[in-house]
């Protein structure tokens, strides 16, 4: 979706989208001269609004909560690839692994 169709989709105007873009909240996809945004992006730019418009969170605010939600996107990642590294270990390694993490919720309560 280019700039266009995403600006009507949320119904926002060209500089809302600038500044939305300008602070690193939108990273789009670029292609020579044009930008493309994705279903992410929408959903980055619904979030952005709800928090501007629903319930008037400032700038620094909004700067703080979608880095927050990078970090937990890329720490969700991280779990992945660690789950996925603790898969393809033998049954002994697997078995300790676990028993470490029952441990350890256990000393956090969790």
């Amino acid at each position: 979706m280019d700039d266009l169709e995403f600006r009507r989709f949320l119904k926002i105007d060209v500089t809302v989208l600038e500044v939305w873009v300008e602070q690193g909240w939108l990273v789009p996809e670029t292609r020579g001269d044009n930008r493309e945004f994705h279903d992410a992006d929408i959903a980055r730019g619904r979030l952005i609004l709800d928090l501007t418009r629903d319930m008037g969170v400032n700038e620094a605010g909004v700067d703080l909560v979608m880095d927050l939600i990078d970090q937990i996107h890329g720490l969700r990642g991280t779990l992945r690839e660690m789950l996925a590294a603790m898969e393809q270990q033998d049954e002994e390694v697997k078995r300790r692994l676990r028993g470490k993490l029952d441990e350890l919720r256990g000393v956090r309560g969790l």
